[in-house]
């Protein structure tokens, strides 16, 4: 008996799936994520949205709304491009002859996504990594063995790059998958920079987890040959310990890690990362994430002055940073008793998170709009519940 061929859609929905690392049940949490809030407490259980893709997935049949609309939202693709009859051919271009100039391309194309990821954010910039990393995938299956090891340095990059955006979504699980898959990469490569990058990636994934014993020893671990790394690099990791020292409490060795990094941090940054790893540790990013730890300190009028300086460093190319900031800053005169220009400074940070899809910064946000719930009278703070209320539906 001859199985029944899969339709194309299908392959293309477990295709999508796979792409990003999920589970069935992960796609299941992502798509109830993606309904609007009022909707949520509608959906079944997650293990009858699991039988529902695993049915989709097969061919069962096509899914119909509100699960095609969500399937839309959580790939970033149109409907057309999800569901429509006809399969695309997988495109895997013959290397022999032409092997340099598609390494050149797509190496090209990385500095382009990394620039693209600082102006406009993750929401602009996912996809485009994901399309590249299957390219590369496909050619790691055909390319000569010779030519392996450049294609494993650029995929490791990409994957890197990966992990770095689904954290800024806040998909904290797949960023720690595609930076295992960055380490698994650049190892095979014999790439040691990047192996020492993606433990710096993972230093960042701890400290966003409040594991300040696992970021230091992840960071001590990074800089034990410091004088072989770059310059910006290593200040990008000095800072990083100065954030686990901060979560410890530690104010003094927090403060001289700090201080230590500007002496190598990155004099000028155009956001492409040409420079190499770390091309974005600048002193004013290195200001801002003094802030960040003042705040961590319990010392709020210090991150004000912090962040207040900072803004008016930062380069324009680094939007999404600059929402980062100004979401630390209303965090911070929340703290100080300043609703009013929490609020406003607030309501500027959304706009940006908005425009990037960065949950990184609408996270902020919403913690000041909680902090500042006995305020609501006031127009400013009532405008900033407003627009995250909007923005939730």
């Amino acid at each position: 008996m001859v199985p029944a061929q899969v339709p194309a859609w299908a392959e293309r929905l477990s295709a999508e799936r796979q792409k990003r690392l999920w589970s069935q049940r992960d796609l299941a949490g992502h798509m109830v994520q993606a309904a609007p809030e009022h909707a949520r407490a509608q959906f079944p259980k997650r293990d009858s949205i699991v039988r529902r893709i695993k049915d989709y997935e097969r061919g069962a049949h096509k899914p119909d709304e509100p699960y095609r609309t969500l399937y839309c939202r959580v790939f970033g693709l149109s409907e057309e491009e999800l569901f429509a009859e006809t399969s695309t051919p997988s495109f895997v271009p013959e290397l022999a002859g032409g092997f340099a100039d598609a390494i050149n391309l797509l190496r090209e194309q990385w500095h382009l996504l990394v620039k693209r990821d600082n102006l406009l954010g993750p929401r602009h910039t996912l996809r485009g990594v994901h399309e590249q990393i299957t390219l590369l995938e496909g050619f790691l299956e055909s390319v000569r063995s010779s030519d392996r090891r450049a294609v494993l340095r650029l995929a490791a990059q990409y994957a890197e790059s990966a992990a770095w955006l689904h954290e800024d979504t806040g998909e904290l699980k797949e960023a720690c998958q595609w930076t295992d898959q960055a380490m698994n990469w650049a190892y095979e490569a014999g790439d040691g920079l990047m192996v020492t990058w993606t433990m710096f990636r993972r230093s960042q994934q701890e400290t966003a987890q409040r594991r300040p014993e696992e970021v230091i020893r992840l960071v001590l671990s990074s800089l034990r040959d410091a004088d072989r790394l770059p310059a910006p690099m290593r200040a990008a990791l000095l800072q990083q310990h100065a954030h686990g020292q901060a979560l410890n409490g530690e104010e003094r060795i927090c403060q001289q890690l700090l201080d230590e990094a500007h002496t190598w941090a990155a004099v000028t940054d155009d956001g492409d990362a040409r420079a190499g790893h770390g091309s974005f540790c600048t002193g004013a990013y290195l200001e801002i994430q003094r802030a960040c730890c003042w705040m961590e300190l319990g010392q709020a009028a210090r991150a004000v002055s912090g962040y207040e300086a900072a803004t008016q460093h930062l380069s324009p190319v680094y939007q999404r940073d600059r929402g980062m900031t100004l979401a630390g800053l209303a965090r911070a005169y929340a703290a100080i008793g300043e609703p009013e220009q929490a609020a406003a400074v607030g309501a500027d940070a959304l706009k940006i998170a908005r425009n990037s899809g960065s949950t990184r910064i609408l996270t902020v946000v919403t913690s000041v709009d909680h902090s500042l719930q006995r305020y609501r009278r006031l127009p400013a703070v009532a405008e900033l519940h407003d627009a995250l209320t909007t923005a939730a539906c």
